[in-house]
């Protein structure tokens, strides 16, 4: 391998083995299941407004929300909503620590 110049590291190598890649199976899984038990667990009329977004590594679920208003009444429900999203998700070993609604993010998600 090449030495860089001017550089601590030894070789290209321990630059191509620092480098993380974002993309992991278990978590795109995760989080097709947590949408679709996100859709049984709040109904048809709300997921329309409201869809799982990420899922952060201290099992934080983010949601993302049409508007404010969405956001805050699932803000009101939101005890009950993660209480029932973790005895659907018990058999995948996951347990949600809360849930983040976030509306500013809409016009992005949809892109996704």
């Amino acid at each position: 391998m090449v030495k860089l110049n001017n550089s601590s590291l030894n070789n290209l190598e321990d630059i191509i083995k620092g480098i993380k890649l974002n993309y992991d199976p278990k978590k795109e899984t995760a989080l097709e299941t947590l949408s679709k038990n996100w859709i049984e667990t709040i109904g048809n009329k709300i997921s329309k407004f409201s869809k799982v977004y990420e899922i952060t590594s201290d099992n934080i679920l983010k949601v993302v929300c049409s508007d404010s208003i969405v956001a805050n009444e699932l803000y009101k429900e939101e005890e009950k909503i993660l209480k029932n999203m973790n005895k659907k998700m018990a058999k995948t070993g996951i347990e949600l620590k809360g849930i983040q609604f976030n509306y500013r993010k809409w016009e992005e998600s949809k892109n996704e």
